[in-house]
């Protein structure tokens, strides 16, 4: 008992709060608020640890997250960039999911609005010379967004016009227009519709400048849409934390009591952030604001006099090198042809991480990469000449052969179509691996059709995939099905018993006495009681059956097909005597017992619902018998 005491006080003396700040578009005791409910998820999935919600505008919040005074971070995509590369932030956990009458979003926009009665203000161009209002700079929604669609229509900012910066939350600029102190204002998609629906604006008031209408997005639009808020992790975080938060957050969208509070659907996988890099880079914008692109427009417009001078000159150097050149031209074409060669295969192949190769028109390789031959295993020498397709395409990963009519390669020097799509190569040693490739066709020298192939090994990224689907649908503690889960099975096995007519015996087991061991000997004791309860079941039932956990001591057991009610009761006997064995833990025995509530399917229900409810009502009449019982559902209490 000494030593188990120690390894809890240990446990809970490691334990600390996590901060998770929030950027605040809105009021910050707002969106504080706002966000409280998500700490409260997290601690329930996660009671080790306490989570506090902090809801910090833009400089605040970079002040954290350079100090380390927050553990993960929930902000706009353009912050999410600028945090990344200049503070080190981790890449992004999840991306979220708002719900707008109904529908679940996982982009966003950005709004450009003025008042109604502003006839001479009817589109993009109108804008030019008049004030502008936004909130910050560093705004995704709320500047740049809005930036870059003015820009293509010939609006550059700040040049272009007056531009006020007025702060955040988001409210200040549209108060601004309002009042008459600015000619337009920019917010982000939403904002409009949550101050009318808080009675702060009146939408008969404004109209929407270069209005955009999208399909399934109920909201006000002026821009293109861009991946919603993502969820990073700092570097400094425990991996462990990181997985657990990452599971309960693309759990979310099952508890809709905390969904509803916060006034969104949940999270999803990570989205591509790289359109947000891209319109920043074209901007200008921090953090791709050090070091800019400098256009021919620059320096003509910068150095005009000294371009003409530069300009003429070269006319008669050009003018006075052409005998020369004439001369020599015999040499410069080798020259050229020779510095073509050695750019395309050193400056350009050899510098690629990813894998290429090129084709003639019948498939025999006429160049390679290094990172192409380390993936492949093969020598330059072993490849040029040779079939591609005969090489490392030739047999599907069950070991079929894969015919080379149906290789994308050859299909593309078909047909000229440019193809993408997933792979599977063989290595020179025998084994394979996935890729992801793409098929471009290209004439080569000598006027004959060939192709180029790109390719990189896409392996760690499907495992990655595949561990953050099984997180999703399973428990994070026993590893059994989750709730989700566990809902999926239920109704593919009323499917098939329906065509069938076959039964199905759903279970609800609740463990009798458990809370006085979980407040007695702690909560890594309870834990560990909890993972030997559910190694037992599993035990006790078919590899087509499922035993899942939907609570904290709860489980389900679903049996996929059985003869008879007696069957069910004695398979659920079996478990009830497998968990009245004791639990032997540090030269102690734990015992405990489970109540047992059964339904089946067709007798007391056809529907998955109405099926976990029986169960349900049938393990509290277990209880009521005295515990430690099986009973089978009745309509009428015994």
């Amino acid at each position: 008992m000494l030593c188990l005491g120690g390894i809890i006080s240990t446990s809970f003396a490691a334990a600390k709060t996590v901060e998770i700040g929030v950027l605040a578009f809105r009021p910050k005791q707002e969106m504080s608020k706002k966000w409280q409910p998500l700490g409260k998820a997290l601690k329930r999935a996660i009671p080790q640890h306490d989570f506090r919600i902090v809801a910090l505008d833009y400089p605040e919040l970079e002040q954290a997250v350079s100090e380390r005074r927050v553990d993960f971070v929930l902000t706009n995509p353009a912050h999410f960039v600028l945090l990344s590369r200049r503070l080190g932030l981790s890449a992004p956990l999840a991306t979220l999911i708002v719900e707008e009458h109904g529908i679940p979003l996982t982009s966003f926009g950005g709004v450009i609005f003025a008042l109604a009665e502003r006839t001479d203000l009817k589109q993009l161009s109108d804008l030019k010379g008049k004030r502008l209002v936004a909130p910050e700079l560093g705004s995704f929604g709320g500047y740049q967004m809005q930036a870059y669609e003015l820009a293509l229509a010939g609006v550059h900012l700040p040049g272009n016009a007056v531009l006020q910066i007025v702060g955040m939350p988001h409210d200040n600029a549209v108060n601004a227009v309002l009042d008459g102190s600015a000619d337009a204002g920019f917010v982000r998609t939403g904002l409009l519709e949550s101050m009318t629906k808080e009675h702060k604006l009146d939408l008969t008031k404004i109209k929407i400048l270069n209005q955009q209408n999208i399909a399934k997005l109920p909201l006000l639009l002026s821009t293109r849409l861009y991946p919603e808020w993502a969820f990073a992790a700092m570097p400094h975080v425990d991996e462990n934390i990181s997985r657990r938060v990452a599971a309960t957050l693309f759990q979310l969208e099952e508890d809709t009591a905390t969904t509803h509070a916060i006034g969104i659907r949940g999270f999803t996988t990570p989205s591509d952030y790289s359109p947000v890099e891209e319109l920043q880079r074209e901007l200008r914008l921090p953090p791709f604001d050090s070091t800019p692109k400098f256009t021919l427009h620059d320096v003509w417009t910068r150095y005009y006099w000294e371009s003409i001078s530069a300009v003429c000159a070269s006319l008669v150097i050009l003018l006075l090198a052409a005998s020369l050149l004439l001369m020599n031209r015999n040499l410069k074409t080798k020259s050229i042809k020779l510095e073509n060669e050695v750019r395309l295969r050193h400056g350009l192949l050899d510098a690629l991480g990813e894998g290429v190769y090129g084709v003639d028109y019948r498939g025999r390789c006429i160049f390679i990469n290094p990172a192409a031959l380390l993936m492949l295993g093969f020598s330059e020498n072993e490849i040029i000449g040779n079939d591609q397709h005969a090489l490392f395409h030739h047999h599907h990963p069950d070991g079929s052969v894969y015919p080379g009519h149906d290789c994308p390669v050859f299909r593309s020097l078909a047909d000229d179509k440019t193809r993408s799509g997933e792979e599977w190569f063989w290595r020179k040693d025998g084994s394979c691996f996935q890729v992801a490739i793409t098929v471009s066709p290209n004439w080569v020298e000598g006027g004959s059709k060939g192709a180029v192939v790109v390719f990189h090994d896409i392996t760690e990224r499907k495992l990655n995939d595949e561990r953050i689907r099984h997180m999703a649908q399973h428990d994070t503690l026993t590893d059994l099905p989750n709730r989700a889960l566990l809902t999926d099975r239920l109704q593919q096995a009323l499917s098939y018993a329906k065509r069938d007519k076959q039964r199905v015996a759903l279970m609800f087991v609740d463990l009798d006495h458990f809370k006085p061991i979980n407040d007695t000997l702690g909560h890594i004791v309870g834990d560990w009681l909890l993972k030997q309860v559910a190694t037992r079941m599993r035990e006790c039932v078919r590899d087509s059956d499922t035993v899942a956990r939907v609570g904290g001591d709860e489980f389900v057991v679903l049996l996929r097909s059985i003869d008879s009610t007696a069957d069910a009761v004695m398979v659920a006997e079996k478990i009830r005597n497998a968990l009245n064995k004791p639990f032997d833990l540090a030269q102690q025995s734990l015992h405990i017992s489970c109540s047992i509530g059964m339904a089946l399917y067709p007798e007391h229900a056809e529907k998955e619902n109405e099926l976990l409810d029986f169960a349900d009502i049938a393990m509290y009449q277990a209880k009521q018998l005295g515990r430690d019982k099986v009973q089978v559902f009745s309509s009428i209490k015994s």
